[in-house]
C-alpha cells in the first residue's frame, strides 16, 4: 500500500506514508473487509474527518472505468462541494500529473487539422 498510495490519500494532503495509518474505505463496522482492495492510507488529521455526521467526509474506491481506477476517492461534505464528487489526491503521484500536463500542452500546441486536408 505504501508503494501504491505513497502518502495520505485525501485530496490536497501532503502527509507522507510514514505519517499515515490504514483506513477501511468501506468501514469495518459496516461490513468492509480487511482486504487490500478496501484499504487505503490516511494521516491522523484526515482520518478524523471521515464520519457519518454533518460535515463528514466519505471514501470510495474509484470505479474501474474512471481515470483513477482503483484509487481512493474522497467525497467532501456538501458545504465544501454540493455535488459531492469523489476526488483523488495527486500530490504523491507527480509522474501522473506531469504526464497529464504534457498531454494537455501537446494538444494545445498541436496545429488544428483543417477539414479539407483530412484523408
Amino acid at each position: 500500500m505504501i508503494a501504491t498510495e505513497r502518502g495520505c490519500t485525501r485530496p490536497g494532503c501532503n502527509a507522507p506514508a510514514t505519517l499515515t495509518q490504514i483506513h477501511h474505505v468501506t468501514e469495518w463496522n459496516k461490513g468492509g473487509k480487511t482486504d487490500i482492495e478496501n484499504l487505503t492510507l490516511a494521516c491522523d488529521a484526515c482520518h478524523a474527518l471521515i464520519h457519518d455526521g454533518p460535515g463528514g467526509w466519505k471514501t470510495v474506491a474509484m470505479p474501474k472505468d474512471s481515470e483513477y481506477a482503483g484509487r481512493t476517492g474522497w467525497i467532501p461534505p456538501a458545504h465544501i462541494d454540493p455535488s459531492r464528487t469523489p476526488q483523488v489526491n495527486d500530490r504523491h503521484h507527480a509522474g501522473e500529473l506531469m504526464a497529464a500536463s504534457l498531454a494537455r500542452l501537446r494538444d494545445r500546441t498541436r496545429p488544428p487539422v483543417k477539414w479539407w486536408s483530412r484523408p
